[in-house]
């Protein structure tokens, strides 16, 4: 439950609902809104451009608002002033203007645009000084899975917590970055907070009060409240600065032993992390505010995560590292977001990826395993280049964007060495602090940092879709010299690893491969050797082909069309079967059949007896052993028939087990094999890859 805002520079009419799934992100609207104010209604389907920040200074905005959780009551003032002419700004549908003032003049407030995105108010040539006076009553916060969270872009409000997300167009929207105060007042027993520095704060009987300030130049605004308990400690950085680490808790997470002092140490352990790797922390404050939905959003200064995501054991030493680094790679450095969202990739590698190599070797490369396990369960050509990559909505999207991109940088770090990669890294950061930066600002800074050219790497990895699936042909020995024959479905210009295996020892050396057939020949090779193997740590992005690999959920679970089909007849079952698919599968809507189909990836759901003979009538192997000896209540495991086409068998006792899985089973893509007891998953497994092995031969 990792993420990042992604910003949508979108066009009033033109957006639609963008869902993504955990790591999670925030969707907002952008708007250019000097183009909206003129542009001619048939024109509008087309995105807009994401104005500039005006010089010298982008805009400010000073906001007081009040926000009664129980009423859902919302007030604000805004005043908006800028050294350049507004044009206009947007607020989302539900907040009504009650008074607009332009330059010291009260003008009437004209809707230009309006839509389900919201209004467009325009603005009189010369708007410097804006002041805006509007009022909401919020929507009531509701019960949300963390599907159905990551598509609310509305505000909401309720006692036990409420959220403003900047998609809600709460604040008047420019359309630019802008720098902002926020002063917030709430009811004696809530405390709130946005991004941004805490200025002043207190809690009285007579009710909360606080002030923000963002001064750089900032892409959105989020609002957090809720019934809050505060821990904090203090943390003093490599470069002198004394930051406030907080916890934000719910009462009975507050009220549990040891861990708000657990989140606050562990957050003051990775911001000195990214502070040394990266450059100096640029807020004085993070804090970690539980959410009562199941969220895991990363914003500037701030991670919002769900209640029970916060108890969970392993969130410390994976995702809250992973939101502190947001601060530097997407809340700290935007995404050109119209070029490609690079920001996850970076994130996932110093973060996810790092902490495995932490726990050493064998950790890191399972790692890289499952991402090219999950890349293979994608058919050819379903995927996407990563210029093309913006935020996740669906598995695909997840194993590029993520995956792919945490794939390239550590082949970059291979490719350059890792101290002019942490060389790159503090350059990108001081060129683009608080800027946008695409693809070709991270390619200009690397070639900068390493004194190389990068663009073949660049043009390779990010600008095409897709991978090399690599061969070797034959490994031929002649005295001591060793030809190699390799053959690639692209034309890469790859770096590749190879393990040369001998009786007692290996040795590793690398090659370079360039176009579809390539010839190597290798010096110093012992006449006892006795086989090669590729890539044998899994540290280049390649399709591995799929018999090497073990058979996990997710070949399933991500291809388009995949079917579902029933085992059992009983209505309950189905219902049950078409549910469960809903969830699992990317596709949609998924349809229920009776029959095996005779082509494609299938699920399978039924009751234990009808499963165990539909497989015996397939010739499909029965299902997995249990290393308890117990199958629980409910069995998933994946396989590949004969032909090599992919499937994955769901097993419950009766409905009820079937429907337990819904919640958890979407977690678990990356295993082959799995076992619940209701909806608590007991036992889970992958099977082992076949290791991909050239024997040499010689010649006299």
């Amino acid at each position: 439950m990792r993420g990042v805002r992604v910003f949508l520079n979108a066009v009033l009419f033109s957006v639609l609902p963008v869902l993504s799934v955990v790591r999670n992100e925030v969707f907002r609207m952008k708007f250019s809104l000097a183009l909206l104010l003129w542009l001619p209604l048939a024109v509008l389907a087309a995105p807009a451009v994401l104005v500039a920040p005006a010089a010298p200074a982008p805009p400010h905005l000073d906001l007081d608002v009040q926000l009664d959780p129980a009423t859902r009551q919302f007030h604000a003032t805004a005043t908006l002033t800028a050294d350049q002419p507004l044009t206009g700004f947007r607020l989302g549908p539900e907040f009504e203007v009650t008074a607009l003032q332009v330059n010291g003049r009260a003008v009437p407030a004209e809707r230009r645009l309006s839509g389900r995105a919201g209004a467009v108010y325009a603005l009189p040539a010369g708007s410097r000084r804006v002041e805006i006076a509007y009022r909401a009553v919020l929507q009531p916060a509701q019960a949300l899975d963390h599907r159905q969270v990551l598509g609310q872009r509305a505000g909401t409000a309720a006692p036990d917590g409420s959220f403003l997300p900047g998609a809600a167009g709460w604040y008047p929207e420019v359309g630019q970055l802008f720098s902002y105060r926020l002063v917030l007042g709430l009811p004696a027993g809530q405390k709130g907070l946005v991004p941004g520095n805490l200025v002043q704060e207190s809690a009285t009987s007579e009710g909360y009060r606080a002030t923000f300030e963002f001064p750089h130049p900032a892409d959105g605004i989020d609002l957090m409240a809720g019934p809050y308990t505060v821990s904090e400690r203090s943390l003093l950085l490599p470069d002198g600065r004394k930051i406030q680490v907080r916890t934000w808790f719910h009462g009975e997470l507050a009220a549990t032993a040891g861990l708000a002092q657990g989140y606050l140490d562990d957050s003051a352990r990775y911001l000195e992390r990214y502070s040394q790797l990266i450059g100096a922390y640029p807020f004085d404050i993070f804090s970690v505010v539980s959410s009562p939905t199941p969220t895991g959003f990363g914003m500037p200064s701030l991670t919002y995560l769900g209640r029970e995501v916060i108890r969970l054991p392993f969130i410390r030493a994976t995702s809250l590292g992973h939101e502190v680094l947001h601060n530097w790679w997407g809340n700290g450095v935007y995404p050109d977001w119209q070029k490609g969202n690079w920001s996850e990739g970076l994130t996932t590698f110093l973060a996810d990826y790092a902490y495995k190599e932490d726990e050493g070797e064998e950790a890191a490369r399972e790692m890289r395993l499952a991402w090219l396990r999950d890349f293979a369960a994608i058919p050819a050509g379903a995927d996407t280049a990563l210029k093309d990559f913006t935020s996740r909505h669906h598995g695909i999207s997840s194993i590029v964007g993520y995956n792919k991109a945490a794939m390239v940088f550590l082949m970059l770090e291979d490719e350059i060495g890792r101290a002019a990669f942490a060389r790159g890294l503090r350059l990108l950061w001081q060129q683009k602090r608080f800027q946008s930066a695409s693809w070709a600002d991270l390619e200009a800074a690397f070639a900068e940092a390493s004194g190389q050219s990068l663009s073949v790497f660049f043009r390779q990895w990010v600008g095409r879709p897709g991978a090399p699936e690599i061969r070797l042909k034959s490994a031929e020995r002649r005295g001591e010299k060793l030809t190699l024959q390799f053959a690639q479905s692209g034309s890469h210009a790859l770096s590749l690893s190879l393990r040369l295996v001998y009786p007692r020892r290996t040795e590793l050396r690398r090659v370079r491969l360039d176009g579809r057939e390539t010839r190597v020949v290798l010096d110093g090779v012992d006449a006892s050797i006795e086989a090669v193997e590729p890539d044998p740590d899994y540290r280049l992005w390649r399709r591995v082909a799929p018999a090497l690999l073990p058979p996990i959920l997710r070949e399933v679970f991500v291809v388009p069309g995949a079917r579902v089909v029933a085992a059992d007849g009983d209505a309950a079952i189905r219902a049950a079967a078409h549910a469960l698919a809903t969830r699992v599968l990317d596709a949609r809507p998924p349809t229920v059949g009776a029959e095996w189909p005779a082509a494609g990836a299938v699920l399978l759901v039924g009751l234990d007896p009808s499963i165990d003979a539909w497989l015996a009538r397939l010739g499909l192997p029965a299902r997995p052993a249990s290393k308890r000896g117990s199958s629980g209540t409910a069995q998933a495991w994946a396989g590949r028939d004969a032909a090599g086409r992919p499937y994955a068998v769901i097993a419950g006792r009766d409905a009820a087990a079937i429907k337990a899985l819904e919640r958890g089973l979407p977690h678990y893509g990356r295993q082959s094999w799995l076992v619940f007891e209701g909806a608590r998953m007991v036992e889970k497994g992958v099977w082992p890859p076949q290791v991909e092995r050239v024997p040499v031969s010689t010649v006299r």
